[in-house]
């Protein structure tokens, strides 16, 4: 028969050294053997009559040059008055060498340095500096390199998205094809079916989407008449506001092969005398689906034909730019993007713009850029002389200087390939759109007032084209307090902005506080690229410090 080992404790034993005699209630253990199969562990306390060794570390006082083994040598503990038999002197729970003030129970700490303790001290004045990491940038909303195609008609039973983020974009091109409706104005519910359960899986994965209607995918077939157009979108307009939070951008699209305005049929070929009314109505109604958000057009051109003064595709004109005066309002030039599939192709970028004014579109592209989203992607490397158009130098300044948002990752493939190879790759991957650094936080405090300012830099291309609410919390286990910054984050385009609020104490609960960012529209959060600031995931908002002292 086998018996199972056991321990137990005997309450003491004292052992008596013939050579030295301890008494420190040090305690030892000393192993009996087997006894019934019990395996018992005896406790032994030394007893001294002599020697002693108060912080048990087997060095006898006398010899000991830290007798408590609080880190403080015995003659600096003579120098600053603390005992060297205790670790704590003042008994307020800090170790004397870790104590500000080691003799005074009320105090421990002093942020500022200024000789007065943390908790008699309500003048209190500190900067945080913090740590740049552009690589953070990557899964920000609403910008970067973007995956494609993941169309919103595809009926599957999987979530074709999770991947999406695993892959590093938050970004993907989701056109839907709506080739199957050309000639009838009525769309299956099964069909709007499968397009909500995509945009619900889109938004749970945290994916947003460029999206684009296309009725065609070859230079061959015909447009959707206006009415079948205008009726589709009519349908899917209460959908598409349901979910409007996880549409980053809409493309024109709907017109023309693959959607790209090129190769007209119908009621939009320039032989049909209301063909400009009958592409207006198209802009204006997808408009009217989600007015929140912009719209990008193939090229300017078209944009001024349609809401300037010419009168053919490619007569100059200004009349469709935007100003200052019109920017950011519902006017519907304000509303009006851009977007280039052929960007840094040739130098017209392959019928972008007209060979013969070239500067004068590019200009203004530039020009809105300032204000509404601008992006694409490219079609190949140039031949002879517009070989170098793609080249790093050249892509950088094009990308900066029209404040490109975000550019397809998956082509054209010779294209990305050499920005690896030339090594700009990362640096536009990470600077599309905006990145903001957080350059430093200043902590003011007085009886009276808590004054936070922090200094954001945008170092990105562009400024953000969503509105978001940009808000400074205040939080502990108890409380939280919540800052509306007055900031439109769509004209912070570059430079250095300072989020500063001041704060009356009296209205704030004392206590320890944690500072976050939220930069948020929606479930969707923009993140500062420093590393040294912790990505709260759940709450989309960005950890500044933890610190915050609230009497």
């Amino acid at each position: 028969m086998f018996f199972k080992k056991a321990s137990i404790f005997i309450p003491s034993i004292f052992l008596f050294s013939s050579s030295m005699l301890y008494a420190n209630n040090c305690p030892k253990y000393l192993t009996m053997p087997y006894v019934n199969a019990l395996h018992i562990i005896l406790p032994i306390y030394d007893i001294t009559i002599t020697k002693t060794d108060t912080d048990c570390d087997e060095i006898i006082d006398t010899l000991d040059d830290d007798i408590d083994n609080d880190g403080l040598s015995n003659s600096v503990e003579e120098d600053l008055g603390t005992n060297p038999y205790k670790v704590d002197t003042d008994g307020d729970g800090v170790n004397d060498k870790e104590d500000i003030f080691p003799l005074d129970k009320t105090e421990s700490a002093d942020r500022d340095n200024d000789g007065i303790g943390d908790n008699a001290d309500y003048d209190y004045n500190r900067t945080i500096t913090y740590v740049e990491d552009a690589t953070l940038n990557r899964l920000n909303p609403d910008r970067g390199l973007y995956d494609a195609d993941y169309s919103l008609g595809k009926d599957t039973d999987e979530n074709m998205f999770e991947e999406v983020r695993a892959n590093g974009y938050s970004l993907v091109y989701a056109p839907l094809n709506l080739e199957d409706y050309v000639t009838t104005d009525t769309l299956e519910e099964s069909f709007l079916d499968t397009i909500e359960k995509n945009l619900q899986d889109a938004n749970s994965s945290g994916v947003k989407l460029i999206f684009r209607i296309k009725y065609r995918d070859d230079m061959e077939s015909d447009d959707a008449t206006k009415d079948i157009v205008v009726s589709h979108l009519d349908q899917l307009k209460s959908l598409l506001q349901s979910y409007k939070e996880v549409i980053s951008v809409v493309q024109a699209g709907t017109i023309g092969a693959w959607g790209e305005w090129h190769s007209f049929t119908g009621d939009y070929d320039d032989e049909n005398e209301d063909y400009i009314e009958n592409r207006k109505e198209v802009i204006d109604t997808l408009h009217e689906m989600l007015p929140q958000k912009y719209i990008q057009i193939r090229t300017p051109m078209h944009k001024e034909l349609l809401y300037g003064e010419s009168t053919e595709y490619a007569e100059e004109g200004d009349e469709g730019m935007i100003t200052k005066e019109i920017a950011f309002t519902d006017d519907i030039r304000a509303k009006i993007g851009h977007h280039n599939d052929c960007v840094l192709s040739s130098a017209t970028d392959t019928g972008t713009y007209p060979s013969d004014n070239i500067d004068f579109w590019k200009a203004y592209v530039e020009n809105d850029a300032h204000y509404v989203p601008v992006g694409g992607e490219t079609c190949g490397i140039g031949e002879d002389d517009d070989e170098n158009l793609s080249s790093c130098p050249n892509a950088l300044h094009e990308f900066r200087a029209l404040h490109y948002s975000f550019l397809n990752d998956a082509y054209h493939p010779d294209v990305i390939d050499k920005w690896k190879e030339q090594g700009c790759y990362a640096e536009i991957r990470d600077n599309l759109g905006y990145r903001f650094v957080a350059k430093e936080l200043n902590v003011d405090q007085n009886k009276t007032n808590l004054t936070l300012n922090l200094r954001l830099e945008n170092k990105g291309f562009a400024a953000p084209f969503v509105e978001v609410n940009t808000t400074m919390v205040l939080k502990n286990d108890s409380h939280t307090y919540r800052f509306v910054q007055p900031i439109d984050m769509r004209k912070f385009e570059s430079g250095i902005k300072n989020l500063k609020e001041i704060i009356d104490v009296a209205d704030i609960e004392a206590g320890t506080y944690c500072l976050e960012l939220e930069m948020k529209e929606g479930d969707f959060g923009m993140r500062v690229t420093n590393s040294d600031v912790f990505w709260q995931s759940q709450l989309q908002s960005n950890l500044m410090v933890c610190d915050i002292i609230v009497r």
